[in-house]
């Protein structure tokens, strides 16, 4: 998975959800890691995304407090990161 780890904020880049943030939840193989953002995609049932259709952020939310309420103030308190230009943006979706 590489620079990318459990805990991290992502915005998706491709698809119905584009532009809707997530934190990384799982990894799975095949470049692709399971997201969740609190409300519809839960930890409990997170969305498989292809890491080329993430934008991946700097930030990370602690691993050992990670909940839906957790994930959902995460993403809230964030909300406007790419806005303010508070964090470097990384665009891995090379192709």
């Amino acid at each position: 998975m590489g620079l990318l780890k459990v805990g991290q904020l992502v915005t998706s880049k491709m698809g119905r959800d584009s532009g809707k943030k997530y934190v990384v939840v799982e990894s799975l193989p095949d470049n692709h890691v399971g997201v969740a953002d609190g409300f519809v995609r839960k930890m409990d049932r997170p969305k498989r995304k292809n890491l080329k259709h993430l934008v991946i952020h700097g930030l990370s939310l602690g691993v050992e407090k990670m909940d839906d309420k957790a994930i959902r103030e995460f993403i809230e308190q964030h909300s406007n990161v790419e806005n303010l230009g508070e964090e470097g943006l990384t665009d891995h979706g090379q192709g």
